[in-house]
């Protein structure tokens, strides 16, 4: 069977019903036909995805010069396509379920994070009515009902539906909760106690990478959306019965601090008197807007290349098992990211540490753009950018409850991350458009290293609020005489 691609003749040789396809994107498929194939070979150009009999099926696309060497690519999936994107895996099972194209599977990851983002508005306000047991309960009813809806949809309507369910559930349950429980409980280790929570996603991210895959390739994708939700729900719950926001709650201090010891410096009786301002108070501040402005446009910056960098690779000529190679360094260098960022912000301070990690992730897309064909400096490049990706996490939580106070972290840190995945939106798109130009990936990435930039210099300009430090000396002083009455 043959097929002519820009003139050129192809082989679909080998159908992989085992393959997730996860790696089909159209961007990589654009970037390839720019590059002659090795006739010597037989080299596979890309496993590109081709629809037949209204179904979604994977093929290795070779060159036609010697048809027998085709045997020895059309073998078991590359690893990417079974680890190195388990959400696009399950976005492929729900493609070929409803006939839908791509695009519009894709579109609810979008209307997800879009979700997550809204709904942290409210996420402090709702600890404050009932408790972090109850937003708990109600993230593992909702971000377990989402996968549930998945597994059971029958049109994309309701996949889009899905993700805001599921949306809404992740916040009430994730980025808000889990970056404010170690700033208030930790006070001297605040960025090394959130670095070490935020590192233990990867070990649940591996797992999931296990679960989609097999479910996928046992012909049941649905298994795979049904397990995710149990698990899910169990953690939840779990968790909700478990975790406390504040030590105060169960007549502790941060960091298992005494009142003499809390006295004795100002930004620790801050935490143990809880001073902070209020939201209305924190959106007046300069403080405020350069943190927000800081975290809307590494969206653009880091995650937009991101997302983008196995076309990229592809289109240099290096085959799926470099690119997926590259993506597993930048994950696995995020890990090392985020304790390292937590490390420099308990020794320097959020603001310098991300000063600090965000001037590699700007080094690292230069020598991505300028040595994209040399794969030991492209190796080097994601240390460096994975680094970086992962740390803004850790800096602009911790920046929040230091410079803003931790009272009413909560209901300010959802503000603070709202612009994150409106940026993240749109920064995916973007990268992808502008690589269809003249001005191809290296203008892409050029453009993101501006953003990166940019938001290097905002979070620079953050200061401790100094109504803030007004609080701190006077809970300071509040203690002093309580531990002198006793």
């Amino acid at each position: 069977m043959k097929k002519r691609v820009n003139g050129e003749g192809i082989a679909l040789l080998h159908d992989l019903d085992d393959c997730t396809g996860c790696f089909g994107c159209e961007a990589a498929c654009r970037e390839t036909w720019r590059y002659p194939y090795d006739e010597d070979w037989m080299r596979v150009i890309r496993r590109t995805p081709f629809v037949v009999d209204g179904k979604l099926r994977t093929y290795h696309v070779v060159a036609p010069v010697l048809d027998k060497c085709a045997a020895c690519y059309a073998k078991d999936p590359d690893p990417l396509c079974v680890t190195g994107c388990p959400g696009q895996a399950l976005r492929i099972g729900m493609t070929e379920a409803l006939g839908a194209q791509p695009a519009e599977v894709a579109l609810g990851f979008s209307i997800y994070a879009l979700a997550a983002g809204f709904a942290s508005l409210v996420v402090g306000d709702v600890i404050n009515k009932i408790k972090l047991r109850g937003s708990m309960l109600c993230s593992a009813v909702l971000f377990s009902g989402g996968f549930l809806i998945l597994g059971l949809m029958t049109e994309i309507w309701q996949v889009y539906v899905a993700y805001v369910v599921m949306g809404v559930g992740s916040a009430l349950g994730g980025m808000v909760i889990l970056s404010g429980i170690p700033n208030n409980w930790f006070n001297k280790r605040r960025g090394i106690a959130t670095a070490i929570i935020w590192s233990a996603m990867f070990p649940g991210s591996l797992v999931v990478g296990q679960i989609i895959p097999a479910a996928t390739a046992s012909g049941n994708w649905q298994m795979a959306p049904f397990a995710l939700a149990g698990i899910a729900f169990v953690v939840l719950i779990v968790g909700a019965f478990l975790l406390k926001w504040q030590p105060q709650e169960v007549g502790l201090l941060p960091d298992g601090m005494t009142e003499e010891e809390a006295a004795a410096q100002a930004e620790a009786a801050g935490a143990a008197k809880l001073v902070g301002l209020t939201r209305g108070k924190a959106l007046k501040t300069t403080t405020f807007w350069f943190i927000a402005i800081a975290f809307a446009l590494i969206g653009i910056g880091e995650q937009g290349p991101f997302q983008n960098f196995p076309a990229y690779i592809v289109g240099n000529g290096f085959d799926l098992a470099v690119a997926g190679a590259f993506m597993s360094a930048i994950s696995l260098s995020g890990v090392v990211g985020k304790l390292a960022s937590g490390v420099i912000i308990d020794a320097v301070g959020p603001r310098i540490a991300y000063c600090i990690l965000n001037s590699l992730a700007v080094v690292g897309l230069v020598l991505i753009i300028f040595v994209g064909d040399n794969i030991v400096l492209l190796f080097a490049s994601s240390i460096l950018f994975g680094v970086a990706l992962s740390s803004s996490a850790v800096c602009f939580s911790t920046a929040t409850a230091m410079y803003l106070g931790p009272k009413h972290f909560g209901a300010i840190y959802g503000f603070v991350f709202l612009g994150k995945p409106i940026c993240d939106a749109i920064g995916v798109p973007l990268v992808a458009a502008i690589s269809g130009t003249a001005l191809g990936f290296s203008g892409a990435f050029g453009i993101c290293a501006v953003f990166v930039a940019g938001s290097t210099i905002s979070m620079f300009m953050v200061r401790k609020n100094k109504k803030l430090v007004q609080m701190e000396e006077e809970a300071a002083k509040e203690l002093q005489a309580e531990v002198a009455a006793q």
